[in-house]
């Protein structure tokens, strides 16, 4: 049976374990847009096929000892042999594979992000059975045989909103024969920007604006400014009739005021008061997604920033990328 000391002694060890091989990965693979592979940064192994291959061969190698039969010393010597290929065309298949890392589009918190590669071969080398991937992400598969370049979408889940860096990127092969693991790890240099993951919530109790391409929509019977005269209609009050007017023979008139609201909507931090950051974050993120498809102008306001209202595509994205960079 162990013990929790066996376990914490456990966990110990294993953490720096991982912090040595960081350290080691960090000096090995430094963060660069364009890598090219080459001796020193591609590792191989024997895969499970290929140990499985080398015991078979091991295997008949001593039973052509014991019983001195000239056919086995020929297979094992031949499967020797076939190994050794498929090192040197495992190498190969990676060797002067060139890597650059291209603008990864903004996703929004909790979906995956999608980074692009961009591959580039030499004229005399060939790529085959290529994958490339993140870790505890799916991998993709791409080929570099007959155009000299290609793009290839690699994609990783987005957990925390701000500026996501890409983890290092694997490139994974088991050409030609399954028998050898062809491997590199590259730290490209690619980030992305993670907003807020939206919440969705009912938008009725906050006032929205009307539609316009005017500041200001008029609401009537206000009591602010001066707006007109009207026909009097009984039950009017007596201190709005415009008595010049009626001194002058011109009818019964009252004066009309009005009041100007504004058009512009302002989303305002403080709209979600006894919320937590994050959760304020969201549902200003939802606002913003729902007002961009109108045609109200609409503003920013939450601690240390402030956008003036306005419309438009490019002002969804600043907001976007101010909610997501907030604090960060």
């Amino acid at each position: 049976m162990f013990g929790p000391n066996t376990e914490l002694m456990a966990f110990s060890l294993r953490s720096q374990f991982e912090k040595r091989m960081q350290r080691w990965l960090d000096r090995k693979v430094p963060a660069r847009d364009k890598i090219t592979l080459f001796r020193s940064n591609i590792f191989i192994l024997p895969s499970r096929n290929g140990l499985m291959f080398v015991f078979a061969a091991a295997l008949i190698f001593i039973a052509a000892i014991n019983y001195a039969v000239s056919l086995a010393f020929a297979l094992a010597f031949m499967m020797v042999s076939i190994f050794i290929l498929a090192i040197l065309y495992g190498f190969n298949n990676l060797n002067q594979l060139t890597l650059s890392s291209q603008p990864a589009p903004s996703v929004f918190c909790g979906e995956e992000a999608n980074f692009k590669v961009l591959l580039r071969r030499t004229r005399k080398r060939r790529h085959e059975a290529l994958m490339l991937g993140f870790p505890d992400s799916n991998v993709s598969h791409v080929d570099l045989i007959q155009q000299d370049q290609t793009k290839l979408d690699v994609f990783t889940l987005a957990h925390k909103r701000g500026k996501f860096a890409a983890p290092r990127l694997r490139v994974l092969s088991y050409f030609p024969l399954g028998l050898c693991r062809t491997w590199s790890v590259v730290n490209l240099n690619q980030h992305c920007v993670v907003y807020p993951k939206p919440v969705a919530f009912d938008m009725s109790q906050f006032n929205s604006g009307s539609s316009g391409a005017e500041d200001a929509a008029i609401k009537l019977h206000g009591s602010e400014d001066y707006y007109g005269l009207r026909e009097y209609v009984p039950g009017d009050s007596m201190r709005q009739v415009a008595w010049k007017q009626v001194a002058r023979g011109q009818g019964m008139q009252v004066k009309q005021f009005v009041d100007y609201v504004d058009n512009k909507v302002w989303l305002d931090w403080d709209m979600f008061y006894g919320f937590g950051v994050e959760e304020r974050l969201s549902r200003l993120c939802y606002c913003v997604l729902k007002l961009a498809k109108t045609s109200s102008p609409f503003g920013l306001k939450i601690p240390g920033i402030e956008i003036p209202p306005d419309t438009g595509t490019a002002h969804k994205y600043k907001l976007l990328r101010a909610l997501a960079l907030f604090q960060i």
